[in-house]
């Protein structure tokens, strides 16, 4: 067992580096939105940013991998903080609000590179805690996420202070800084605390990767229909909230202020609810009734921005959804993989997640896209832009969630998964700890 001496150093310097790279993303993401989302331009584009995401999101993440396995996981670390900086600082003064191929890119890019980023310092803190006593980890996890939501709450109110002084653009380079600064601390947490994975090849079995192991089992499968119901719920709620947010024609500045205040909110939500509520919730319901938790929140959530129809409607159920998925439902969800055979978890948590949650992602921007040519004139949206019928989309969607959702618990206890015994899934079971549900949520996406 390791004392708590020891590991208290590690949690600190893991939490201000996590800390500091949530910070760093909100500010840049509100000079982000604020640029992009001036006009119906930008609008029009949402569409084919989602599609373009959903197709990237799996070649990088493989290509973060080869990246580790040709220089080591430490050096790759170091390497894509440095070059999310450089990216961002070069294309950073450049930018202007409005349509242009560089925002565009820029738009895709942070969301993109962050997921990255978020992933591996969460796998940094695998690898220091891979020998420390479980509850002792428990407890480093729960301090270090909370870390991360702090450090968004304080990015959201940094932007807001910088919105009436600061043009967007630099919002963006202010991140990349930041970013560099983290590249920095990372590299000394790498000297002050040795590697603890050692090579293990000789000692797992050996199985093929495949990415159709879900399609296989009946348990799999329910956690597939899950992850896609709940992707494309998310998909329409994020853009009626910037759909609602372009309609109110803002400005850079006036965006910008928008924007911070919905990040504080959010990360602040959050942040309650990981401390106080997702302990709370589980140990009372367990992990089915922890599951429709969030798609019960947003029925009712989507009834009342069905009846009000105004921007602060879309915007509560905005930080309704958010904070709900980023704190009580990620934690919740990432132990529905437990009963996984061990041997196949890997595959199945990349077919779920990584694939199936983007496909149906794809889907939903491309019905969003066909609808926004139509409703076009001469490639001009009206605005404001009705959005209605997708608030009755979602209403159908979350139902299926709901439903698909409700038959996990039976599915787990009466089919175990090949020889591994299945756990009851009512019991507390540990998180994946590289897989933090915070910063998980804050890297995926658009938002």
């Amino acid at each position: 067992m390791t004392p708590r001496k020891q590991t208290d150093p590690a949690i600190v310097s893991l939490a201000v580096a996590l800390g500091l790279t949530t910070l760093a993303f909100i500010i840049a993401k509100t000079g982000r939105d604020a640029l992009f989302f001036q006009g119906s331009g930008g609008l029009l584009q949402l569409p084919l940013i989602y599609i373009n995401i959903a197709g990237a999101a799996l070649p990088l993440a493989l290509l973060f991998v080869k990246a580790m396995k040709i220089w080591g996981a430490r050096s790759a670390r170091v390497g894509i903080l440095l070059f999310a900086a450089m990216v961002l600082t070069g294309a950073a003064p450049f930018l202007k609000p409005g349509e242009s191929t560089l925002l565009l890119a820029v738009f895709m890019f942070i969301p993109a590179i962050f997921g990255i980023i978020f992933a591996s310092l969460w796998l940094l803190a695998s690898d220091i805690f891979e020998n420390v006593e479980k509850r002792e980890a428990a407890r480093a996890f729960s301090k270090i996420g909370a870390a991360t939501l702090a450090g968004g709450m304080l990015g959201g109110l940094i932007a807001k202070g910088l919105a009436p002084y600061l043009d967007a653009k630099w919002m963006i380079f202010l991140g990349a800084i930041m970013i560099a600064g983290v590249a920095a601390l990372v590299r000394q947490i790498h000297q002050r605390f040795p590697t603890n994975i050692g090579t293990k090849q000789a000692d797992e079995p050996k199985n093929r990767f495949g990415f159709l192991v879900p399609l296989s089992n009946r348990y799999a499968r329910t956690l597939l229909f899950i992850a896609m119901t709940g992707a494309l719920a998310g998909l329409l709620i994020d853009f009626q909230f910037y759909a609602a947010a372009t309609s109110a024609n803002m400005g850079s500045q006036g965006n910008a202020n928008f924007f911070a205040n919905f990040y504080i909110l959010l990360n602040f939500s959050s942040l309650l609810l990981q401390l106080f509520a997702t302990p709370t919730i589980q140990d009372k319901v367990g992990l089915r009734g922890g599951l429709m938790v969030l798609p019960f929140a947003l029925i009712g959530g989507a009834t009342f921005a069905t009846a009000a129809a105004t921007a602060l409607s879309l915007s509560v159920l905005r930080v309704t959804e958010g904070g709900l998925r980023s704190s009580v439902h990620r934690s919740i969800w990432e132990q529905a993989f437990i009963p996984v055979a061990p041997t196949q978890r890997s595959s199945v948590k990349i077919a779920v997640d990584g694939i199936a949650a983007r496909i149906a992602e794809a889907f939903g921007a491309l019905a969003i896209l066909i609808w926004l040519k139509r409703a076009g004139q001469d490639g001009k949206i009206p605005m404001p832009l009705d959005t209605s019928w997708m608030t009755w989309v979602l209403l159908i969607t979350v139902a299926v969630w709901l439903l698909i959702t409700q038959t996990l618990r039976a599915q787990v206890r009466k089919e175990p998964v090949e020889s591994t015994p299945a756990p009851a899934v009512d019991i507390d079971c540990e998180r994946f700890p590289d897989q933090c549900p915070c910063t998980t949520e804050l890297g995926k996406g658009i938002a």
